[in-house]
């Protein structure tokens, strides 16, 4: 009788202990949750840079092209997005900028201008696959958002030089 004692004991002592670490590891799971929401809440930090504004004829372009449209009312709104907007919105900035690849005016249908699309597209696939992770690196992605901008003024930098006319120099 005295062993059945002593075993009820180390039972109900091994399920107290079990009890006491699993709302332990709950208490550390909530807190990593919270510090998770914590982070979704913090706001983009946009790097400072000197934007570009289309000069007249570039503008007249791109006032016929609603998909570049679409796409700089998207990367502004950047400017007030904290990380949880960046995760709900990536679908829409990538959606946009594939539409944008595919419909590229003639006069501004340039190499240079290509490459920076395909640069605007390929980190909008690139913040998609990371936020699809089952464990997003949230630092990741709000740096790569951060630097979206930048890389949008860099393709208004494209389209200005299609139109600027360099002089000729003679022999």
């Amino acid at each position: 009788m005295n062993t059945i004692l002593k075993l009820f004991f180390v039972l109900f002592f091994s399920c107290c202990v079990l009890a006491c670490h699993n709302q332990t590891d709950r208490k550390t799971l909530s807190q990593a949750e919270k510090a998770r929401e914590d982070s979704l809440k913090i706001a983009l930090n946009l790097k400072p840079y000197q934007a570009t504004k289309l000069i007249p004829r570039a503008d007249s372009v791109v006032k016929s092209w609603p998909i570049y449209e679409e796409l700089e009312i998207e990367v502004n709104r950047l400017e007030n997005y904290t990380l949880q907007d960046v995760l709900s919105n990536i679908s829409t900035l990538h959606s946009v900028v594939d539409s944008l690849q595919e419909t590229i005016p003639k006069a501004v249908d340039t190499f240079p201008v290509i490459s920076r699309v395909n640069v605007l597209n390929t980190k909008a696939k690139h913040l998609m696959l990371l936020s699809e992770k089952q464990r997003p690196k949230l630092r990741d992605i709000k740096k790569m958002a951060e630097e979206y901008p930048f890389e949008f003024n860099n393709l208004k930098i494209q389209l200005n030089e299609v139109f600027i006319v360099l002089p000729e120099f003679g022999n």
